[in-house]
């Protein structure tokens, strides 16, 4: 199984790290067609997303588990 960078953190994530271990979540679940299609379509990223909405997020995915 792999160890994601979130699970070897020992310290509280920052925004950047949260906004990556967002991404890093969403890549490991997402499937080749949905790949493809934001290749070929763009999608908006996790840095334009605020600060705010970032943290949110993390903790709904991440504290609940």
């Amino acid at each position: 199984m792999r160890t994601t960078e979130r699970q070897s953190r020992e310290h509280e994530p920052s925004v950047d790290e949260m906004r990556r271990d967002l991404a890093e979540q969403e890549a490991m679940n997402m499937p080749v067609s949905q790949i493809i299609e934001l290749l070929i379509n763009g999608f908006e990223g996790l840095d334009s997303i605020s600060d705010l909405e970032i943290r949110e997020e993390w903790e709904q995915v991440f504290r609940e588990n």
